[in-house]
């Protein structure tokens, strides 16, 4: 009787004690909650290297969106979008598609709007950015049609993030800057508390070197009249 890994499937030989394939000891199986993480790790690299393809074949619609960096600026972060955007809209997909087939297309409309709700958010997905540097916050959304944000920190009033509950199992939320003019919303990004607390903690640190430096004109404005 043929012998089969539990963890990957590879057969083995009898006196096998280890995989060869995925290097499992023979009897032991990985728990539910390692098994789950592996798939959505395989999710999320093959959704990371569909979107790098995806970017690299439309980089000439990025063009409009550089950053000219000043004098003694650094790039502090760069957010990431979260593939778990994708989640939902993958699973209304493959709903759609095998109620399409047991119903013979009679529910066609329904798969093709669910693959257009797919392709709206791979779109947004890939076409998002958010980035913090010591002296601003620089923001995309939107393939086409693109709102851009380029603020200066002195500029931006306050900052907040939010995340429900899928969002705090995969590790995602929505980051909202709020300058004098509008509020803007970065949906999906990746690790959202930790950008949000950068650009908390870099506004703070922009109003402590302000205060300094008036403090330092004031100073010298006094020493030049003695």
């Amino acid at each position: 009787m043929a012998k089969y890994c539990q963890n990957c499937g590879e057969e083995l030989e009898e006196d096998q004690v280890f995989c060869s394939n995925c290097g499992s000891k023979i009897g032991e199986t990985k728990s539910t909650v390692d098994n789950i993480n592996k798939s959505f790790s395989k999710l999320n690299d093959t959704i990371s290297n569909v979107s790098d393809d995806f970017s690299d074949s439309f980089s000439y619609l990025f063009d409009i969106y550089r950053i000219n960096m000043m004098n003694d600026e650094r790039v502090i972060k760069h957010a990431e979008i979260h593939p778990g955007s994708l989640y939902v809209p993958l699973l209304f997909v493959g709903i759609a598609f095998l109620l399409m087939i047991f119903t013979f297309f009679i529910m066609t409309p329904v798969f093709v709007l669910a693959m257009a709700w797919l392709v709206i958010r791979f779109i947004s997905y890939t076409s998002t950015d958010l980035i913090l540097t010591n002296k601003r916050v620089f923001g995309k959304t939107g393939l086409i049609s693109t709102t851009q944000m380029q603020s200066p920190l002195n500029m931006i009033n306050s900052v907040a993030f939010n995340n429900g509950i899928i969002g705090k199992l995969l590790g995602y939320g929505t980051v909202h800057i709020t300058t004098a003019s509008t509020v803007y919303k970065f949906r999906y990004i990746k690790d959202g508390q930790t950008i949000y607390s950068d650009i908390f903690n870099q506004l703070e640190r922009s109003k402590k070197e302000q205060l300094q430096e008036h403090a330092e004109a004031i100073a010298e404005a006094i020493a030049r009249k003695d």
